[in-house]
């Protein structure tokens, strides 16, 4: 004879270690106790009957036409949806986490978004987390709580997992710092690491990676890669700006500030362009402008004196 399963009040609250079995004798419980919303009460029967466990959860495929949002507790929907909608990959698509209520319907208490848009792609089933009894408050709880302990992917985890798909903008990013035995990474205190990827890819998604390269030629030919922070934001933005604006005398430009660099370090670089522009907290504006002046022979450098060009415009 099969022993009767219990649930225990400790079940209900946490919301989770229940057995499919313990489920669906609470989910029967709470039914007996009332006369409304019949249909969708054993809809939502049936579709835990036909659940499967998985790893101490409980997952069905259900139809997005039985799933609710509570507004009182959940956030309004972002213009993303429609940007998840339009890149949907099933794939990437992590099960709801839906409650059954009391009132005898299915509420999406993680993932609103998600179902959002999979209704304008005009998806009639997804898969389901499934809990049974939770009230208002402890699923607002829940999702308050959501992502507390979990370390979400930074732009650097984001380019390694890129780069070994193949995506375009950071596989050229990495070939181009391969060249010139860079790394790229978070921590800009080493030597030999690009650290400042999100300004790499805003250069290479208006197709100036050819800007990029020749920044990081001048700084290889300059002998900056054995120092720390040469490859940083502030050192690789003013070197892209003073490219920018050269044009045709990018390669008059270039030798000048090697000759230049190859006398300096980063940070004699920095202190010097402070004392110069101490009015401008944008440490690469002060270093765009002090290169300049070193370009326009403003400040001579000393060693090689390459001729006088046209003069660069701030």
């Amino acid at each position: 004879m099969k022993q009767k399963t219990n649930v225990t009040e400790n079940n209900r609250t946490d919301g989770c270690g229940m057995t499919k079995d313990q489920m669906i004798e609470l989910m029967e419980k709470i039914n007996r106790g009332h006369k409304d919303n019949l249909e969708n009460r054993r809809s939502a029967l049936n579709t835990l009957v036909g659940a499967f466990p998985v790893g101490g959860k409980i997952f069905a495929v259900v139809s997005l036409d039985e799933l609710h949002i509570d507004e009182s507790y959940q956030r309004s929907l972002q213009n993303h949806v429609k940007i998840i909608a339009r890149d949907w990959n099933p794939t990437k698509c992590d099960p709801l986490k839906i409650n059954f209520r009391e009132d005898g319907n299915f509420y999406v208490w993680d993932g609103q978004h998600r179902l959002e848009a999979a209704r304008l792609r005009g998806i009639k089933y997804l898969l389901c987390d499934i809990t049974v009894g939770l009230t208002q408050e402890q699923e607002a709880s829940l999702f308050g709580c959501q992502g507390v302990g979990i370390k979400k992917p930074d732009p650097y985890d984001i380019f390694k997992a890129n780069v070994c798909s193949g995506e375009e903008i950071d596989t050229a990013i990495k070939n181009m710092c391969d060249n010139y035995n860079l790394l790229v990474n978070r921590n800009n205190k080493k030597v030999g690491n690009l650290s400042c990827l999100t300004l790499a890819r805003d250069i290479f998604k208006p197709g100036d990676g050819e800007y990029f390269e020749w920044v990081l030629e001048l700084l290889h030919k300059a002998r900056w890669n054995v120092f720390s922070q040469s490859h940083c934001h502030r050192v690789i933005n003013s070197l892209y700006e003073i490219r920018k604006s050269s044009e045709e005398e990018n390669e008059f430009v270039q030798r000048k500030l090697i000759t230049y660099l190859k006398g300096t370090n980063p940070d004699e670089l920095l202190i010097n362009a402070t004392i110069k522009y101490p009015e401008f907290k944008d440490e690469s504006k002060k270093i765009k402008l002090f290169l300049l002046d070193i370009i326009n022979g403003d400040d001579e450098p000393t060693g090689e004196v390459i001729g006088k060009r046209n003069k660069f415009i701030a």
